[in-house]
């Protein structure tokens, strides 16, 4: 079923690979939430999908405007529940650009977070701004599932996160790609940045 989702979504470039929807849809399932979601696209469907039906939040940031308009087309169209999708236009945090995300609005509380934005080739800092923007509202043992962690600016982003957050990662690697399965330590350790 994923396979023929993935083949439908008919986004070739910077669609996720079959074995991280498999885990993306695996965590969808069972964790009790909320989700963020950092980067939007077929893992946005597919988190309402399997978790929004049940109950449980997402909240999904997207910096590209004609992307964020498809996203939330589908979403209406078959009314899939429990998404909060919202268009943040990445900002400079002083070293890296990252989401502006709408802190107000999210909860403190994320158990769950799929990172697979925003793209890195275009981003001062890739996806590094995920733990120092938005830590404080990452739960104690939150998981983070980061995408093209075979990717040397992926690579860079866990060796931060891991000397200044104290994460732990466990790899998955596959012939078409690679994730990480990132658990996010207590409070403790997190990086401040000013909002």
């Amino acid at each position: 079923m994923l396979a023929g989702l993935l083949t439908g979504w008919g986004n070739n470039h910077f669609a996720a690979n079959l074995d991280y929807l498999e885990e993306v849809a695996k965590q969808a399932a069972k964790t009790p939430g909320p989700i963020l979601e950092c980067g939007s696209g077929l893992t946005t469907i597919l988190l309402g999908l399997l978790a929004g039906r049940r109950g449980v939040e997402i909240w999904s940031l997207e910096h590209i405007p004609e992307w964020y308009t498809r996203v939330n087309t589908v979403l209406e169209r078959y009314q899939i529940s429990g998404v909060n999708l919202y268009l943040s236009p990445l900002q400079d945090f002083g070293g890296f650009c990252w989401y502006n995300p709408p802190f107000t609005s999210l909860p403190n509380n994320f158990r769950l977070v799929i990172c697979d934005g925003p793209p890195s080739n275009q981003t001062p800092g890739g996806r590094y701004g995920l733990l120092p923007v938005l830590g404080q509202h990452l739960c104690d043992d939150a998981l983070i599932l980061l995408d093209d962690a075979n990717r040397e600016e992926e690579a860079e982003v866990l060796r931060r996160w891991t000397t200044e957050s104290k994460v732990s990662v466990l790899l998955q690697e596959f012939s078409f790609g690679s994730f990480a399965l990132v658990t996010y330590p207590s409070r403790v350790n997190e990086v401040e940045v000013n909002q």
